[in-house]
């Protein structure tokens, strides 16, 4: 759906549906829910509960709130690696497979950074930022396999559910050697998500002021500007 905007002279061009938008808002809330939650499992010293400790529950807590926010990140992940494949709409895997025609307009995009020369329109995302999100998605695979293995050492030896994540992520610990080092991976790539989603953010603000083109309206609303030829 495209309304014509004469005095801007740009077209409004639906770019993301309701299912998309939404997916990113969940998604957005349970990193945030993760980061806070995992700096104090990670650091609990950095912040100090009241009161006598038989009183306080507040490394449970911080412990379930991280396994709520985990579930929501895992389920929208797969939701939207089945759309990125499935939707009709959404069609994503194709923009984001680094191709030599992607690599190729993925710098030509982050010329544009330096230059301040418009890029050229993309209705779903531009190379750049297709490249950004495939990289982030593998760090959250990443984090779901090693969070995983780390949470099953709370669970009964033989309860059901700490077998299937047994034969799901032991693998996990056998790569990184040991289940320190699965803490440690986890832990780093906590950062590293948190410098990328950080460099995300400056862009989409970036783009929205310079070029006008609404790239920060469009994951509320679900449009965005295309300049009129």
């Amino acid at each position: 759906m495209r309304h014509l905007i004469s005095q801007q002279k740009k077209l409004l061009v639906f770019t993301r549906n309701f299912t998309n938008r939404l997916i990113h808002w969940v998604t957005f809330f349970a990193v945030i829910t993760l980061m806070v939650t995992g700096f104090y499992i990670g650091e609990p010293t950095a912040v100090y509960g009241h009161g006598e400790a038989y009183r306080e529950f507040t490394m449970a807590d911080m412990r379930f709130w991280h396994f709520i926010g985990a579930m929501a990140l895992d389920v929208t992940l797969m939701l939207w690696l089945y759309l990125a494949f499935m939707s009709r709409f959404h069609t994503y895997w194709r923009d984001m497979i680094p191709t030599p025609s992607t690599l190729w307009g993925a710098i030509r995009v982050a010329r544009c950074y330096f230059t301040f020369e418009k890029p050229p329109f993309y209705q779903r995302f531009d190379p750049f930022d297709g490249l950004l999100f495939l990289l982030l998605i593998a760090l959250m695979g990443l984090q779901m396999l090693t969070g995983f293995q780390l949470y099953v050492h709370a669970l009964a030896p033989h309860y059901w559910w700490a077998e299937v994540i047994h034969l799901g992520t032991d693998w996990v610990t056998w790569l990184f050697g040991s289940d320190q080092m699965v803490r440690f991976v986890h832990h780093i790539t906590e950062w590293i998500m948190v410098a990328g989603i950080i460099v995300h953010v400056y862009l989409q603000v970036t783009k929205t002021i310079i070029w006008r083109d609404g790239h920060i309206g469009q994951i509320v609303g679900g449009y965005k500007y295309r300049d009129i030829n």
